[in-house]
């Protein structure tokens, strides 16, 4: 893993039951119901669907740089910046598969992903720490890093299991804090007010709240005000790939379209072979909300 630039840790199956217990006694105190239905739809803790008998579990961070699309809009053009993990889903599992089936596949291991909370999982394992914008940093990878996690039957005696922790450095630091405008991060710990975090109310489809601020929105999708500032991405907050520039007239398609459906072909292929088709339904509204800032 380590040669191939992924960072992983190994834990038993076992301590999946004690991860599954603590997101659902954090769910017992959620009120908003979006948050809710997020979990719900996303992680699924049933391991036996994925392997027969598994007895670990293999947590693995692969770096995920931001991407810089360019919209031109006015004969202006705009920068659009996607935050890390967003578009890199499908690279990263060829990656990790890659490896699994060069490691594990050919000694005959069976192995299989798991849809469950990485972020938690990370940090207890010793993989990651958190920030105190709630965010996962893994070593020299910093928060530009997708965190996944496979089931498999490799047996696991000894490993590393720790209390959920924020970075040492993080307590003589309130860098972002200072810098989120929403107020989203709370000083007395890691735990975000996940209801005021621009990243959750500008992936909703719901109308963004009129206490934010148009000045606010400076992505694509979600936010990065809490991860550029901060000391320890030092390393890759300047890293990105170049991603697609549209047209002034690719542009306003783009924001009147619903879905990639409703694209002309070669706009629609376009957007789906850069990964923006995975934002809609809140595409069209990011982008209408990024060019009036802009303005």
């Amino acid at each position: 893993m380590l040669n191939s630039g992924i960072r992983s840790k190994v834990v038993p199956m076992s301590r999946l039951e004690e991860v599954n217990a603590e997101i659902m006694k954090s769910m017992s105190g959620m009120t908003d119901p979006g948050l809710i239905k997020y979990i719900n739809a996303c992680f699924d803790f049933a391991s036996e669907k994925a392997i027969h008998d598994p007895g670990s579990m293999l947590i693995m961070g692969v770096p995920s740089p931001k991407t810089r699309f360019h919209l031109m809009h006015e004969s202006l053009e705009v920068d659009a910046i996607v935050p890390p993990t967003y578009l890199d889903y499908a690279s990263a599992n060829v990656r990790i598969e890659s490896v699994l089936r060069r490691t594990l596949g050919e000694r005959h291991r069976e192995y299989a992903s798991l849809q469950i909370p990485a972020k938690l999982l990370a940090v207890r394992s010793g993989l990651a720490e958190y920030g105190r914008n709630n965010i996962t940093y893994v070593g020299d990878l910093g928060s530009h890093v997708r965190l996944m996690v496979y089931a498999s039957d490799l047996p696991c005696e000894n490993h590393e299991w720790h209390d959920k922790r924020m970075m040492s450095r993080c307590e003589r630091c309130e860098i972002c804090l200072r810098n989120c405008p929403t107020g989203a991060i709370d000083k007395s710990g890691f735990l975000l007010r996940a209801e005021r975090c621009l990243t959750f109310l500008n992936e909703e489809e719901t109308k963004i709240p009129d206490w934010v601020d148009s000045s606010w929105h400076h992505c694509l999708v979600g936010c990065l005000r809490c991860q550029d500032i901060c000391p320890a991405n030092r390393k890759v907050a300047k890293d990105s790939v170049e991603g697609a520039t549209f047209s002034d007239e690719e542009t306003d398609m783009l924001m009147k379209a619903s879905c990639p459906e409703d694209l002309q072909a070669g706009l629609k292929e376009k957007v789906e072979n850069s990964g923006l088709s995975r934002l809609y339904p809140v595409l069209p509204r990011n982008i209408a909300l990024l060019l009036n800032n802009r303005k």
